[in-house]
């Protein structure tokens, strides 16, 4: 072979390496495309999965007043100071329930001492949240009561409609199942992102 054929030939061969690092890069580019399925269905399934924990965890908290609570509903009236931090509590006002049995022990407001309440009395009480300010609370607000240690007393509040008519065990119980409902969907989301993605990518390569 002749030395102006080796140089004819060197044009051919380069521009045949020029193609295969294009055809390179295009495969890496359209490689993205399954990756971000596969990565939105992780993520999908980690925020059901950390859902389906906090529904969890909070049906364990409430399991422990399931059928000897009460809920009242509460409006906002002031702040008072936090009695264990620098923050503040709100201090909501309501009515007992009409339930004698909340007359057999005396009543904590966390503001006051404790004294016997009637029936269906109306009473100011501290709420459980925290805040640096009236803008953290919540103007209308559910109150859980509960006897503790011989005492009634507001062991948590939350944001109207949190408790719904009460805390039995039969709302123990579908809280168990949403949390479980959540965990499975977010199984489900995570597995079928990544097989969507496996699936993806064999069509295009």
């Amino acid at each position: 072979m002749t030395e102006e054929t080796t140089d004819s030939q060197e044009p051919f061969f380069a521009f045949d390496d020029e193609q295969d690092v294009q055809d390179g890069r295009a495969r890496r580019s359209i490689a993205w495309k399954p990756t971000a399925v596969g990565l939105l269905g992780l993520l999908l399934g980690l925020v059901l999965a950390v859902s389906a924990a906090l529904a969890w965890d909070d049906s364990r908290r409430l399991a422990g007043y399931a059928d000897r609570s009460w809920v009242i509903s509460g409006q906002y009236q002031d702040l008072t100071n936090d009695l264990q931090t620098k923050t503040w509590n709100p201090i909501y006002r309501g009515v007992l329930p009409a339930d004698e049995a909340v007359t057999e022990q005396p009543f904590d407001s966390g503001l006051a001492d404790p004294r016997v309440p009637e029936a269906g009395e109306e009473i100011v009480f501290r709420g459980t949240q925290t805040g640096s300010g009236e803008d953290d609370f919540h103007q209308e607000a559910d109150a859980l009561l509960a006897v503790e240690d011989g005492t009634l007393q507001v062991v948590e509040t939350a944001e109207a409609g949190e408790f719904g008519d009460g805390v039995t065990a039969g709302t123990i119980a579908w809280q168990r199942v949403q949390a479980a409902l959540l965990l499975l969907a977010g199984l489900a989301a995570a597995g079928g992102g990544v097989w969507f993605a496996r699936r993806l990518y064999r069509r295009e390569h």
